[in-house]
C-alpha cells in the first residue's frame, strides 16, 4: 500500500562483514545465525516500503539504487559498515546505522554516516521512516527502551537461504550490571519477557529446524524469569515444533533440575555458560553476582 502521495521506496538493510574473520578458516560464525536486528527493522517498515537484507558474509555488497540504506554494526564490523555507507552517500543516498557499536559510541560514527540510532529500533524506526518521507531526517534518533509487546513478527523470510540458524529473541535487558558487559547499557536493566504465546507462533512459523535464541540470558536470574523460560520449553513441546536450538544462560540453571530437563527435552544442544572467573576477588571486581551467589567452590560440581 502506498503512502499518501502514492510513493513507493526502497530499503536496503545491510549487515557488513566482519573484519575478524581470519583467512583459511572455512568456519564462519557470522554466516551460521541470522542477523535479528535487521528483520526486525525490516517487519517495522511502512509495506509501501520495498525492503531487502544483504548479509555481507555470503555476498559484498555493491551498488545498487535505494532510497534509504540502513547498517547495523558490532564494532569488530564498524569500519566496513563505514566503507559501505561511503559507496551509497557519494551518490546521494542517505544512510541510517544502528546497532551495539554505535549506541555505545555515536560519536564515532557520525562523520561516516547521515543518521545514528541507538538503542531499540521498536521505539523510534517509524519516526526515522515518517521524516525521511518528509525530507527532514534528522542526524540522531533513539529508540530507547520499549516494552516487548512492541516487538512485530521478524522478517524471517528476507534472511539469507543458506543461514542456519533462525535467530529468536524472548527476552532483553539483565539488571546484573557486569562491569565487562554492554547488555545493561544497551537493553536496560530492568528484564523484559516476551508473551510466551508470541514466541511460539514465530517459531511455528519459522522453516529453519535449527534456532539460536539470541537472550543473553535465556532463564534469568529470578523465579519469575525462569518460569517464563519453563513456560517457553513445555510449549515447545506441546506443539511438537521439533527445534534444535541453542542459546546462553547463567550458571544458576544448573540448579534447577527441572528447568534443565525442559531445555533438553523441547531441543536444547548447546548452551553458553558466563564463567568468566574461578577467583571470588576477581568476580566482585567486575560484579559477577550471580556466580558469586552459585560460589566458586561450587564450579566443578556443576
Amino acid at each position: 500500500m502506498p503512502d499518501i502521495t502514492g510513493k513507493n521506496y526502497k530499503l536496503l538493510l545491510i549487515n557488513p562483514r566482519s573484519q575478524m574473520i581470519r583467512k583459511g578458516i572455512e568456519f564462519n560464525l557470522y554466516t551460521v545465525y541470522e542477523p535479528l536486528g535487521l528483520a526486525l527493522v525490516a517487519a517495522l517498515t511502512p509495506p509501501h516500503w520495498e525492503v531487502e537484507i544483504l548479509d555481507e558474509n555470503f555476498d559484498p555488497v555493491t551498488f545498487r539504487e535505494a532510497d534509504l540504506v540502513g547498517l547495523t554494526s558490532f564494532t569488530s564490523n564498524a569500519f566496513r559498515a563505514y566503507e559501505i555507507a561511503q559507496i551509497f552517500r557519494t551518490r546521494g543516498i542517505p544512510v541510517v546505522m544502528g546497532g551495539i557499536h554505535v549506541s555505545m559510541i555515536p560519536e564515532d560514527a557520525l562523520p561516516f554516516i547521515d543518521t545514528v540510532f541507538t538503542g531499540e529500533a521498536e521505539g523510534a524506526w517509524a519516526e526515522v521512516i515518517a521524516d525521511f518521507e518528509a525530507g527532514r531526517l534528522k542526524k540522531r534518533y533513539d529508540g530507547g527502551l520499549p516494552e516487548l509487546d512492541a516487538i512485530p513478527k521478524p522478517r524471517h523470510d528476507l534472511a539469507h537461504p543458506r543461514l542456519i540458524y533462525a535467530s529468536v529473541q524472548t527476552t532483553r535487558g539483565c539488571p546484573m550490571d557486569c562491569d565487562f558487559c554492554t547488555v545493561s547499557a544497551f537493553n536496560g536493566t530492568r528484564y523484559r519477557l516476551r508473551e510466551v504465546k508470541e514466541i511460539l507462533d514465530e517459531l511455528e512459523s519459522i522453516p529453519n529446524r535449527r534456532v539460536f535464541f539470541v537472550d543473553d540470558n535465556i532463564i534469568g536470574h529470578s523465579r519469575q524469569t525462569q518460569e517464563h523460560a519453563k513456560e517457553l520449553f513445555r510449549g515447545m513441546i506441546l506443539r511438537k515444533l521439533d527445534k534444535e536450538w541453542f542459546s546462553q544462560a547463567g550458571m544458576n540453571i544448573a540448579g534447577d533440575p527441572e528447568l534443565l530437563g525442559l531445555a533438553a527435552k523441547s531441543g536444547c544442544k548447546m548452551l553458553l555458560l558466563g564463567i568468566e572467573s574461578e577467583r571470588a576477588e576477581n568476580l566482585q571486581e567486575m560484579h559477577k553476582n550471580v556466580n558469586l551467589k552459585l560460589g566458586v567452590k561450587n564450579y566443578r560440581k556443576v
